[in-house]
């Protein structure tokens, strides 16, 4: 969008990623590819495009380029689906103290061990190396504190810990309804606690879900 004049104007079309009104040759070139929707006009078949880039994909349409703006679309699809995801699923204001006092340990020297057992088992070959390493280590150095500060929250506040780890559970399950991607599912799970609890802490999220998976209620 530009002002000008104390009028706005945009700098952009709506595209059809499938064609609203396809020639044969389109037809017959998009014949095998996958539609996000049956309907033409459906907002999942549309994309906004600068005027050049929205000419130059259709003029001539390519598969190659179909497929880009497919996964261009399916990103965005899944962006707003998760922000809804996030926005559904509450989370006790109590995982703040754990993020709180994570942080805080996090800025000195942290001598806690606890050696991660069956996580190979319930991490497959959809997570990356290091994001495993990661968990595993957050594991074996946070696992104990974090349950410590749980059972505080309890005798505080009864059923503190059993409310988010239902929460947590819940959260997961929805999210390995739509995916079975663990690396996807791990940092959705992440930002979700982030945003919940308002840290800026992406690495206090990390041990927090690491604590979770090992305590089952991730990746079963």
């Amino acid at each position: 969008m530009y002002s000008k004049s104390k009028t706005s104007n945009k700098q952009y079309e709506i595209a059809h990623i499938y064609p609203l009104n396809p020639t044969p040759r389109e037809v017959l070139l998009l014949a095998n590819e996958l539609r996000l929707s049956s309907d033409v006009d459906h907002l999942h078949n549309l994309i906004a495009l600068c005027l050049l880039c929205h000419n130059e994909f259709d003029n001539p349409r390519t598969v190659e380029e179909y497929r880009e703006m497919l996964k261009l679309k399916q990103g965005i699809i899944e962006r707003n689906r998760q922000a809804k995801l996030m926005d559904d699923h509450q989370i006790e204001a109590e995982i703040s103290k754990i993020i709180d006092a994570l942080e805080k340990e996090i800025e000195g020297d942290v001598d806690l061990s606890l050696d991660p057992k069956k996580l190979d088992e319930k991490i497959n070959e959809t997570m990356s190396r290091l994001t495993t390493t990661r968990i595993k280590q957050n594991v074996s150095g946070y696992f104990s504190f974090v349950r410590k500060k749980l059972q505080l929250l309890e005798a505080e506040s009864p059923n503190a810990s059993t409310i988010l780890s239902v929460q947590v559970k819940s959260f997961y399950l929805q999210q390995a309804k739509a995916s079975n991607d663990q690396q996807a599912i791990f940092k959705n799970i992440v930002e979700w606690i982030r945003r919940r609890s308002n840290s800026s802490s992406s690495e206090a999220s990390e041990i927090i879900v690491s604590f979770y998976i090992q305590n089952c209620e991730i990746f079963e």
